[in-house]
């Protein structure tokens, strides 16, 4: 059992990928760091041909790759939104700022959480006034003018 310069180059490869995996979004590459290091072992273990360590490289890659994703990136990155009422921040009511002239059908922005929000109304609503959230439709926000 002794480390072959074939081990030796899975094992920079696979230190290689998991660097670039921290550098690279996606998440990935993390699994074929996996697959070379599953190599590296092998190789180690039993110092297979290059046709087979290519071969053990690609199945225990696409191997962790599909069977493992799911679970680390859930346990890495956090769970996923599953649900439309999950990506909005305001169900609407509440009272916001304009700082920004909203002159329809040109935007205009409002301050709501601290925030700068680009702004949607039906009618003019000039800046300084106070407006009420109507709806939240991704990054803009849609109000009318407080009665």
């Amino acid at each position: 059992m002794d480390v072959t310069t074939d081990g030796l180059l899975w094992l920079t490869a696979a230190v290689f990928l998991l660097v670039l995996e921290m550098l690279v979004p996606g998440f990935v590459l993390f699994f074929f760091g996996l697959g070379a290091l599953v190599t590296f072992v092998c190789c180690w273990l039993f110092q297979p041909s290059l046709n087979v360590q290519l071969l053990i490289f690609l199945i225990a890659s696409i191997t962790s790759l599909f069977s493992l994703r799911g679970l680390v990136k859930t346990t890495f990155l956090g769970g996923e939104i599953d649900s439309e009422a999950d990506h909005a921040l305001t169900t609407g009511g509440e009272t916001v700022l304009v700082t920004k002239t909203i002159a329809p059908p040109m935007e205009g922005k409002v301050k709501y959480s601290g925030t700068s929000w680009r702004a949607l109304a039906d009618e003019r609503i000039e800046e300084g006034e106070v407006a009420t959230v109507v709806s939240q439709d991704g990054i803009i926000i849609r109000v009318k003018k407080m009665v």
